[in-house]
């Protein structure tokens, strides 16, 4: 995440709750993403599969809160840079199932990381509690995405290596 959070943003546990329901449908809409650029640009279907779990387990946590009613709040604490979201840089066409979760993993923490900062530096009571819900929360997510990439097969040392790499430059 780039720049300083602004914890005074979120006034109301309702306000954090449905921030934290539109980060779990946009890392899920993410994730969708990845895994039709696998399945059809690399032809990569174990890591598509893998992103497709990764959507389905973001979609099963966006419905563990409310339904917005009204306008959806800005990501005002952390800007665009949405923890939750898999970043581009980290994503390579022939990266295993493994690196998928392990991606995962980093977001999930990354996430809990914010959560804890919120619950601390929150100048709001209700916003605090309700932080600290999600810090509990977020720390079984943390373990279960440990699990998953600890029980997928650790890529080869090798695993970037290509022989016969992309030709990016048509018509050469």
């Amino acid at each position: 995440m780039s720049g300083s959070p602004d914890f005074t943003a979120v006034k109301t546990s309702a306000d954090l709750l449905a921030i934290v329901r539109r980060m779990e449908e946009r890392s899920a809409e993410r994730y969708r993403e990845l895994a039709e650029a696998f399945e059809t640009s690399c032809n990569n279907l174990e890591t598509a599969e893998a992103f497709r779990d990764l959507a389905e387990g973001e979609d099963r946590h966006a419905a563990e809160f409310p339904a917005l009613a009204g306008p959806r709040p800005d990501l005002a604490v952390w800007g665009e840079d949405d923890p939750e979201i898999a970043d581009p840089s980290a994503v390579h066409y022939l990266m295993h199932p493994w690196h998928a979760f392990d991606l995962a993993l980093r977001h999930e923490q990354e996430t809990l990381a914010l959560f804890s900062a919120l619950a601390e530096k929150s100048p709001y009571p209700e916003v605090k509690a309700e932080a600290v819900r999600l810090v509990l929360r977020e720390r079984e997510h943390v373990e279960r995405m440990k699990a998953k990439r600890d029980d997928s097969p650790v890529p080869p040392d090798d695993w970037d290596d290509d022989d016969d790499d992309p030709n990016w430059e048509a018509g050469d």
